[in-house]
């Protein structure tokens, strides 16, 4: 929103003058991808339209797209963005970037290098969010027009945002929370995704936003793992919600339980969830202990039962309990087959005994995949909505 109401307040009281305006073009977003092929990279950035977001006078006739999108090739990535000089009719600007893509081909050779620029380099805020392009490539990405945000970036930023929060799936990162966990001991990044419905050709252009059901979307979708700075697997649904237990970023989200042997019969919306790690020591041996304590609500009851009997609410909430427990053993065996510390188990490890991980920081590689985590959830149904029974009961 800032770079929105830098344009919109700079147009409106003249206070960016108009040889400022032909200077600069406002970067959005940068989309970063390898081609293996030519061993170079490619560099796509969304360069805004002040006229056409602003509208009004200064709009053109008809309705334009409210960005442009320019790449460039270099053999490395700063050459990259120079040679976007060449197309773009103004310098680029890029202090009020919201998003950094990166294609999966790139994330998965590795992106640690990449970031040495975006920190070194004083153009470069390190508050953009973090996406990585799900099955794509971030070009692709960023060439798709979406209904409602007239621009593109906010529309990355604003999905992964609202799925994190209503979903519980997601996770929106900062390139300096990613950056930190990329270059500390004891734990590894995480990143959303994000992946197009349809085909990229179809949302290119501006005919994808003039019609009620648009031929191209974007969805948040997924969490990336990455051990040393590399893409090793994707997480979904349930398993990618297991982690944000275990990191307490669960602000809201949907369980589903089964009711008189009907399964999904009855909805619980997680309101609040708070997790404990702690961890032990047994002969040098560490062990985690994970406690997550959940309240919520009952949204939807699609079986015959009635919310007032204490005895079935009691029965739920063990149903909850057990349900989160799954999901969060889940997600361990998923991280410890791939080696990655993505909960911070190293960290917690350090923060309790700094003399144990003094003595086995060296060998965690080969102690994390057998590390034993303990389990505990503590599930509690605060309301049951307006009704007290069903209305298949009635």
């Amino acid at each position: 929103m800032i770079f929105m109401l830098v344009v919109v307040t700079a147009l409106l009281t003249g206070c960016w003058n108009s040889r400022e305006m032909d200077d600069f073009s406002i970067v959005t977003a940068l989309g970063i991808d390898k081609i293996e092929e030519e061993g170079r990279y490619e560099v796509t950035i969304e360069l805004v339209n002040p006229a056409e977001v602003v509208g009004g006078k200064q709009s053109t006739s008809g309705r334009a797209s409210t960005t442009t999108i320019y790449s460039a090739k270099g053999d490395t990535l700063i050459s990259a963005i120079r040679r976007l000089s060449q197309q773009t009719p103004r310098e680029v600007f890029f202090p009020y970037t919201q998003t950094v893509i990166f294609g999966e081909e790139l994330a998965r050779s590795g992106i640690e290098d990449i970031f040495d620029l975006l920190e070194r380099n004083q153009e470069f805020r390190i508050t953009p969010r973090v996406l990585i392009a799900k099955d794509n490539t971030a070009k692709n990405i960023l060439s798709i027009l979406s209904p409602l945000e007239k621009i593109p970036a906010q529309k990355l930023v604003k999905a992964s945002k609202v799925s994190g929060q209503s979903l519980g799936e997601t996770l929106p990162v900062k390139i300096m929370e990613f950056v930190k966990k990329l270059t500390s001991d004891g734990i590894e990044p995480l990143a959303s995704g994000v992946s197009i419905i349809g085909q990229s050709e179809d949302g290119q252009s501006t005919s994808n936003i003039e019609q009620t059901t648009p031929n191209s979307l974007i969805k948040s979708e997924g969490l990336a793992i990455f051990k040393k700075g590399k893409l090793i697997r994707w997480l979904e649904r349930e398993e990618a919600r297991g982690i944000l237990w275990v990191i307490n970023k669960i602000d809201s989200t949907i369980v589903n339980l089964s009711c008189d042997q009907k399964p999904n019969a009855i909805s619980f919306n997680v309101t609040d969830t708070r997790t404990s790690l702690r961890a032990t020591e047994i002969n040098r041996t560490p062990t985690i202990d994970i406690h997550v304590k959940q309240e919520g609500e009952i949204e939807e009851v699609l079986c015959k039962m009635d919310v007032t009997n204490r005895d079935k609410i009691k029965q739920f909430e063990k149903q909850i309990e057990d349900n989160t427990k799954q999901e969060i053993e889940r997600a361990i065996q998923i991280a410890q087959e791939e080696n990655s510390d993505i909960f911070g188990f190293g960290q917690v490890i350090n923060r309790e005994n700094p003399k144990l991980w003094r003595e086995i920081k060296k060998d965690f590689n080969d102690i994390f995949p057998e590390i034993e985590v303990n389990i505990k959830v503590d599930a509690y149904v605060m309301k049951t909505g307006m009704r007290a029974e069903s209305y298949k009961r009635e």
